[in-house]
């Protein structure tokens, strides 16, 4: 049986599908993501778990697309697509409703991918993911304004500004064009949140109180490894269509600073004695790893980054993938995967992957505990990035 980093990949693509794939209110032509395995009769919404999910399927896409799959890699095309249905159905019937900015910020940019695979594969975009993407950059660009100095709001309640809305909303903007914009908001993360004793973001900046002309904020200093992920991805990707030759070498510092702060903040010894990232544990913070793991898979393969910072974010991505894969647990799909005998080693099984990639599944994911989606999209995310390395 291959083991290679795609096979992991594509282990990882089937085994989310099989354990989560669904519809939106059991709609045809439409596909979601459930929040956990087994299915829960009424679960929680999570918007940003399934823009992440068609991430994650706009990557596998494209590596099917290299690997000369065609039908695997248009199956795949098509389940983003109609994933993008199935959000909208799930949020009212259009994607920007939806009262945070950046889980509208992630959606933008799986569906600039998305559009990009389309062009890549058929020579065209359909108008959904062109309308959609439009519609949800009009939304961010509202989100961005010069109060607290510039950045992103959080959400439309408009009283905190956080690199986790202001990174891929930048990145989103640089994406579509908007370069000034993007180097203003990215200009404001590096100037209010950035820690540079510790090489990392700070969470955000939260209004307090205004009035008479004055204004009265106060700092969150926590550290979350996602919010180094899309900062580093657009001061590359500004880096690179930078013509000033001292501003570009500025920018690329910076992305070197946020690979080694990355690695002094966010990693733990792994099986096998190397640093591995961290996780964030579960809910919301079941993304984060994966996250961070895709960007610095774009720092591993930027020419224009420094040699030190770029293998980093090699030994990072591919550690991590590594654990992933040793500490995951394969059963048959057939079996009631709580029992711990439900392993076969031939014909067709699923993977579980730790959420935890320090941790073999059977010790951080209990036997018989329901999955989350977001650890396992976390998971195929990091080999995704593994296997594109490759």
């Amino acid at each position: 049986m291959s083991d290679s980093p795609a096979y992991r990949a594509a282990k990882a693509a089937h085994s989310v599908d099989h354990l989560f794939g669904s519809r939106a209110f059991g709609m045809p032509g439409t596909y979601l993501g459930a929040v956990a395995f087994p299915h829960p009769r009424m679960g929680p919404w999570h918007y940003w778990w399934q823009a992440h999910l068609l991430d994650a399927l706009v990557d596998a896409a494209a590596r099917e697309r290299r690997a000369g799959s065609d039908d695997d890699a248009a199956r795949l095309r098509s389940r983003a697509h109609r994933l993008l249905r199935g959000m909208a159905i799930r949020s009212g019937g259009r994607v920007t409703n939806n009262l945070f900015f950046d889980d509208m910020a992630w959606l933008a940019l799986a569906l600039g991918r998305l559009r990009e695979e389309d062009l890549q594969a058929t020579g065209a975009c359909s108008k959904d993911v062109l309308s959609a993407g439009s519609s949800l950059m009009t939304r961010l660009q509202s989100g961005c304004d010069d109060n607290l100095g510039g950045g992103t709001w959080w959400n439309t309640t408009r009283d905190y500004k956080n690199t986790a809305a202001t990174a891929p909303t930048a990145l989103a903007l640089l994406r579509t064009h908007h370069v000034a914009e993007a180097r203003d908001q990215l200009t404001w993360l590096f100037d209010t949140l950035w820690d540079d004793g510790r090489g990392a973001f700070l969470d955000g900046i939260r209004l307090v109180a205004a009035g008479s002309g004055t204004e009265t904020t106060s700092v969150d200093r926590a550290l979350y490894s996602y919010n180094s992920g899309p900062v580093l991805g657009a001061v590359l990707e500004l880096a690179e269509i930078t013509e000033d030759t001292a501003e570009r070498q500025s920018w690329l510092d910076r992305a070197a600073a946020i690979v080694h702060g990355a690695a002094q903040q966010f990693t733990e010894e792994g099986p096998h004695d190397k640093p591995v990232l961290r996780a964030h544990g579960g809910g919301d913070g079941g993304l984060f790893m994966g996250i961070l793991a895709r960007y610095l898979g774009e720092a591993a393969s930027s020419p224009l980054l420094a040699p030190d910072a770029r293998d980093l974010a090699r030994e990072l991505v591919e550690e991590t993938a590594g654990a992933l894969w040793e500490g995951r647990r394969e059963f048959d799909p057939d079996e009631d995967f709580s029992k711990p005998g439900s392993r076969r080693e031939e014909g067709e099984t699923v993977a579980v992957f730790s959420p935890v990639p320090a941790r073999h599944a059977n010790e951080a994911q209990r036997v018989g505990a329901p999955v989350e989606l977001g650890t396992q999209v976390q998971a195929w995310t990091v080999l995704e990035a593994a296997a594109l390395l490759a």
